[in-house]
């Protein structure tokens, strides 16, 4: 009230410093220039409407003037481009049923005051006003296109430029009325106030004696909360607030009708449009566009959609639709969207609800060539490849559980990974529950393509059991009591896991049963042995295991045995294990390694037992060459005792219940005469066996 009151008394001292009123013509012709608030939407009457006819029964003989002649009508569609491309203006609105005077105007919805000023000269050298009424402003101010001393300079210009085209034009200029506040312009009123404070002081400057300028007020009177149907716009009432604001400014200074006398206690009801009789849904691309029926008077629509495919609720559009259709975008793929709209005419009245319809969304094709891989140096993982799905925004990766004969349920998949965007592969880690069957689709908004009828089936790999017990016997822990463990190293290689070749005394008769290692082929990496190497190809590590030599017996044991166990003795690396022989008494386990430049290796040993080397040395030679994933063997060794060579995998496939190891060869022995007897030359089979423990080598 207290912005009124200031402005009221404002616009009193102009009125009293003003001179006599100026004499109208006869006929004289009034170009309306303004924005939305003069132009009106379809359905109005305007406030145009009530000034011509307020003039009329005063018999002024005012003639209306101006380019245009109707109000402002939704479109029946965006432009293409739109937000980016705005809505043509439109000026073809029909008034109020029953409506019809001389209604043309230079009011545009939108329309500024800085735009204003560079068409005037040009529409009043077309037009010829004698006068014009300029109600502009609202949106410099409120869209921030000027402040107000930036709106008031473009005023001056408006008036000039008319005034270019016509010395002795005469002008009504309105201040600008508020509306009910904006969150997102909190300081709009202040802004407005203090315009109109400085319009109010500069009127008398702005007029001259040829071309006199005359202040209506329009916000004193006017009531944001009353006289508009949304914050703004003017109702019923609001038009006549208008008028007579115009109308009594054009009676006091320029004798061009009378006062225009009290607004009427009785005035007719504001529109209130119903909802849209029909409405349609049509597939357009991947979007939909929604077309409903025209609305008379409708100054916008409140849009709901759903998505039925998956029983959500209607949830409203954040803003109104300016048009009688609307295309839905960012919808799921191949879901049935449903839609309906409810007519607006401010936030003050929104209809029922329209008719509901619905389409579905185009679907995306099947997603094609799942292609699903572990990787042995990847243990816990499993790695999807897969075709790029046309029109796809992002993939969804679905798993079960299930190693059985049929496939996993479709119910039992469960979402893991999202959020790939144009992605076509992605690795799961951490993958600890067995086979695994994965399914794949393509999805665009959440809607996905097709599931096939099954999944895909992967066994990822795990640490192997059996490379740990490897790696623990001949690198990583102490060893037992009465053992030697010694290492040294060489180049890595490719990870073909750990290789063991171990001499061992085979169970055959009694006598090997009381000095042996009481076992046979045996793929345990703890079976006992007389001598060990193992070779960790990834790491190069050489490890060399040998046991104590232990005897089991009574007084039948030959001499110098005796029950019982005696320590393992030292391990030594030198060049040419092979160098010393059966007469060799030195109480060493000698050893000697060589890696190739094909990588290849070669293991020489002469193993001494702790008891007595009176029987020969355990001598021998391995060379292990690559092959594929694997080594060919080759052994040259004394025919007693006898060797074997494993093979263990870093990895194995997830969910076996034992070790995994590969056996390259195994060679058995004779007697114990041929300790000191001649080699034997010894070659592995073509293929390793799997969780064999005996594969015979060629000999």
């Amino acid at each position: 009230m207290f912005r009124r009151l200031v402005l009221m008394f404002s616009v009193v001292a102009v009125m009293l410093s003003a001179v006599v009123p100026v004499a109208s013509a006869t006929g004289a012709r009034v170009m309306v220039v303004g924005d939305s608030i003069s132009q009106g939407h379809e359905g109005d009457y305007t406030w145009r409407y009530r000034l011509a006819e307020h003039l009329g029964r005063t018999s002024a003989g005012v003639d209306f003037v101006g380019p245009w002649t109707g109000t402002d009508v939704l479109p029946a569609s965006y432009p293409p481009g739109w937000p980016d491309v705005p809505n043509p203006p439109s000026r073809d609105g029909a008034y109020r049923p029953g409506v019809s005077f001389d209604s043309q105007h230079l009011a545009q919805w939108g329309w500024q005051m800085h735009q204003a000023k560079d068409v005037i000269a040009a529409q009043v050298r077309t037009h010829t006003p004698d006068y014009l009424l300029v109600e502009l402003g609202f949106n410099d101010l409120g869209w921030g296109v000027n402040g107000p001393a930036g709106v008031l300079n473009d005023l001056k210009w408006l008036i000039a430029n008319a005034r270019s085209a016509k010395p002795g034009i005469r002008v009504v200029v309105a201040n600008v009325v508020h509306r009910t506040p904006l969150g997102s312009s909190p300081t709009l009123p202040q802004i407005i106030s203090s315009y109109n404070s400085l319009l109010a002081a500069e009127i008398a400057n702005i007029s001259t004696t040829a071309s006199p300028v005359a202040l209506a007020d329009l916000d004193t009177p006017y009531d944001e909360n009353r006289d508009t149907y949304d914050g703004l716009h003017p109702n019923v009432r609001g038009e006549y607030v208008i008028a007579k604001a115009f109308g009594d400014a054009l009676a006091t200074r320029f004798s061009v009708g009378s006062a225009y006398g009290a607004i009427p206690s009785s005035l007719p009801a504001n529109l209130t449009p119903g909802a849209p009789a029909t409405i349609s849904a049509t597939p357009v691309g991947d979007k939909v566009k929604i077309s409903w029926s025209h609305v008379f008077g409708a100054a916008g629509y409140q849009f709901f959609q759903r998505d039925a495919t998956v029983g959500q609720a209607f949830a409203p559009a954040m803003l109104p639709i300016g048009a009688d259709s609307w295309i839905s975008d960012l919808l799921p793929a191949g879901h049935r969207m449903e839609f309906y709209v409810k007519t607006m005419r401010g936030e003050g009245h929104i209809s029922a609800g329209s008719p509901v319809t619905g389409a579905t969304v185009a679907a995306l094709p099947g997603l094609k060539n799942l292609v699903i891989t572990t990787d042995p140096a990847m243990p816990y993982a499993v790695t999807l490849k897969w075709d790029p799905v046309p029109g796809a925004d992002d993939y969804h990766v679905y798993a079960a559980p299930g190693c059985g004969e049929d496939p996993a349920p479709l119910s039992d998949y469960k979402l893991q990974q999202w959020g790939l965007g144009t992605k076509t592969t992605w690795t799961q880690e951490y993958v600890f529950g067995g086979c695994t069957n994965y399914i794949v689709a393509g999805s665009r908004y959440g809607g996905e393509s097709k599931w096939p009828w099954a999944g895909i089936r992967a066994w990822p790999y795990e640490n192997n059991y059996g490379h740990l017990l490897a790696r623990n016997r001949y690198f990583d822990t102490a060893p037992d009591d009465g053992d030697k463990r010694a290492e040294t190293s060489v180049s890595p290689s490719t990870d073909r896991g750990i290789v063991v070749a171990r001499g061992y005394i085979r169970n055959k008769d009694t006598f090997t049963d009381l000095i042996g290692d009481h076992r046979g082929f045996d793929n345990n990496p703890y079976a006992s042995s007389k001598i060990a190497v193992a070779w960790d190809t990834k790491t190069g590590e050489i490890g060399v295991y040998v046991h104590q030599s232990c005897v089991i017996g009574g007084s039948n044991l030959p001499s110098p045995w005796v029950a019982g166990c005696r320590d393992a003795h030292p391990i030594q690396f030198v060049g040419n294990a092979l160098a010393y022989g059966d007469t060799d008494k030195t109480p060493v386990n000698y050893v000697s390694v060589l890696k190739q430049s094909d990588g290849s290796l070669e293991v020489s040993v002469s193993a001494v037992n702790s008891w007595s080397n009176f029987l020969g040395r355990i001598n021998g030679k391995v060379t292990l060459r690559p092959s594929g994933n694997t080594y060919a063997a080759t052994l040259q060794a004394d025919k007693f005792p006898a060797w074997e060579i494993y093979r263990y995998p870093r990895t194995a496939v997830l969910g076996s219940i034992i070790q995994e190891s590969y056996t390259i060869g195994t060679r058995d022995q004779t007697s114990i005469d041929d300790l000191k007897g001649g080699y034997s030359f010894c070659t592995s089979p073509a293929t390793e066996n799997k969780n064999d423990e005996v594969n015979p080598m060629n000999c």
